[in-house]
């Protein structure tokens, strides 16, 4: 098990977590309608999709750091945040990591694919494939809340479906950012997507054993 020291890893100048945008259990092909699930992905995390697009907060991927359960990676975001005690330094690292967002295709942008409760326009899409693993697609017309929907989707594509459920909205207050008023609306984006990702993830499961109970019957 991995053990990590927040001066270390997560202090302020430290390179992100978030720098390589493939899911090590879940792609998407080229063609952004259709998901591709993969038996022996690479031991890989994000490729950044724009490389030559990279922010002041930019550093080298950390290969040595194997991040594979939903768990560790929360964790790891509430101590990359936390080592961001200014908001601004929070929102410039959301700004980067919206500049990794996978893309999303604009045939996606539908009324039954959006995000209520957001302030900005957010669009969800989700897929689970036979094995129960988790698939998310996410935009929006914000970019602090493409940031934080990068963040989402880093930690629970690609996951278990029990993975997304166990998710808590408390393991995840360090990604908090703003300054006065912005601090509610901004917290309601990430927390509404998250809400809509476990709904629509529920929804799925739910489907399944239906499903399954009408072969069995």
């Amino acid at each position: 098990m991995l053990s990590f020291s927040a001066r270390s890893i997560f202090s302020p100048s430290s390179p992100s977590l978030i720098t390589n945008p493939e899911n090590p259990n879940l792609n998407f092909d080229p063609n952004p309608k259709k998901f591709i699930f993969r038996k022996n992905p690479p031991n890989v995390l994000w490729k950044n999709p724009n490389p030559q697009k990279k922010s002041s907060l930019y550093c080298l991927t950390l290969n040595t750091i194997q991040i594979s359960s939903v768990s560790q990676k929360i964790q790891n975001l509430d101590f990359e945040f936390k080592s961001l005690p200014d908001p601004i330094d929070r929102v410039k690292r959301l700004l980067h990591y919206a500049t990794i967002l996978p893309p999303f295709d604009e045939s996606l942008r539908t009324q039954d694919n959006r995000v209520l409760g957001c302030t900005a326009q957010v669009w969800l899409e989700v897929k689970m494939d036979r094995n129960g693993i988790m698939g998310f697609r996410v935009d929006s017309d914000s970019e602090i809340s493409k940031g934080f929907c990068s963040c989402l989707v880093w930690a629970l594509d690609g996951a278990q479906a029990h993975e997304v459920l166990d998710v808590k909205t408390e393991d995840l207050l360090e990604m908090n950012v703003g300054l006065a008023g912005r601090v509610r609306s901004r917290f309601n984006a990430w927390h509404n997507v998250l809400f809509s990702m476990q709904k629509r993830t529920r929804e799925l499961v739910e489907g399944k054993r239906v499903k399954c109970g009408q072969c069995l019957g």
